[in-house]
């Protein structure tokens, strides 16, 4: 009997719901019920959330991040970044969106994630489930993750191109389209700086990814000293493009191969020689030429 008992009241205490869960579940729910129910009470001015996505455009540094592009078919395609899409959709206003990890694999090393943007005025709801593996991709190969920060920067950095195409399909095309206008002509005529120091400016930051002068005068057509606003705006796309991973360095620039940097090397190292080699010619000092001067002078008053 007591042992019959004893499986009774634990099964009993299995059979019990957690406490804990179903406290948070329901203040979730309270939550999302809570947010609908501001959304339409206080739905968006479009008109002013409108003005105010168009003000944000004026910022040089926002703009210079606003849009990337990459090569299609032998075009350049230009769209709007996340910082564009999170800044529309800030300004734009009842929206709900962001990044969650649903899972994570251990044994098949990858994360389950979801990006979301949901419009709580139209119950607009867009989802993206997918699974992010933890290796990164390097010059000597895949490499698997295994510290937690590098796992979270992959998840991260993945789930920011689907939560960018989450958001962009519940906000309005026009409205992103002309502040993508708007951007470009900040970057363009807003700048204090003097076109050659936003240039210099550019090449720093592609020397860090590894693109060099060369690379980028071939890409434009030009040197850089000839280089106009509309190249910088065309150069920030691509810059930004690379950096956030859209697509590699050699789908834009023409990366010169190891036989022929070795070759570049040594044609410096011979001309850098042939400077250093060159034999100068001589130039006597102001007091040797006074003394040549003198000889000369008597020799000649000898010979009359």
């Amino acid at each position: 009997m007591n042992y019959l008992a004893e499986q009774n009241d634990k099964g009993a205490v299995t059979s019990m719901p957690n406490v804990g869960q179903e406290v948070e579940k329901t203040r979730a729910l309270q939550e999302v019920q809570a947010a609908i129910f501001m959304a339409r009470q206080f739905p968006r001015d479009e008109t002013r959330a409108y003005r105010r996505v168009i003000e944000a455009s004026k910022r040089l540094s926002l703009a210079e991040k606003a849009i990337y592009c990459y090569p299609r078919g032998g075009q350049q395609i230009k769209g709007p970044s996340i910082r564009t899409a999170e800044t529309i959709a800030k300004y734009w206003g009842n929206l709900s969106y962001g990044i969650k990890e649903l899972s994570q694999n251990n044994s098949e090393h990858t994360s389950e994630m979801m990006a979301y943007c949901w419009d709580l005025e139209s119950n607009v709801r867009v989802e993206r489930i997918f699974k992010v593996p933890h290796i990164r991709d390097t010059k000597q190969g895949p490499k698997l993750l295994t510290d937690a920060r590098d796992i979270y920067e992959k998840t991260a950095n993945d789930g920011a191109r689907r939560l960018r195409a989450a958001i962009l399909e519940v906000l309005p095309s026009d409205v992103v389209e002309d502040f993508m206008k708007a951007c470009e002509k900040t970057i363009e005529g807003s700048s204090d700086k003097p076109i050659k120091d936003r240039v210099q400016d550019m090449l720093r930051l592609f020397e860090e990814l590894g693109v060099t002068k060369e690379m980028i005068e071939q890409k434009i057509g030009t040197k850089t000293d000839n280089f106009i606003a509309k190249n910088i705006v065309d150069l920030g796309g691509i810059y930004n493009s690379i950096k956030n991973n859209f697509a590699p360095i050699e789908q834009y620039f023409d990366v010169p191969t190891d036989a022929e940097k070795q070759k570049e090397a040594a044609e410096a190292k011979l001309k850098e020689a042939g400077k250093t080699n060159k034999k100068k010619q001589y130039e006597p000092t102001p007091e040797e030429m006074e003394q040549l001067e003198e000889i000369y002078g008597a020799q000649d008053e000898a010979n009359e």
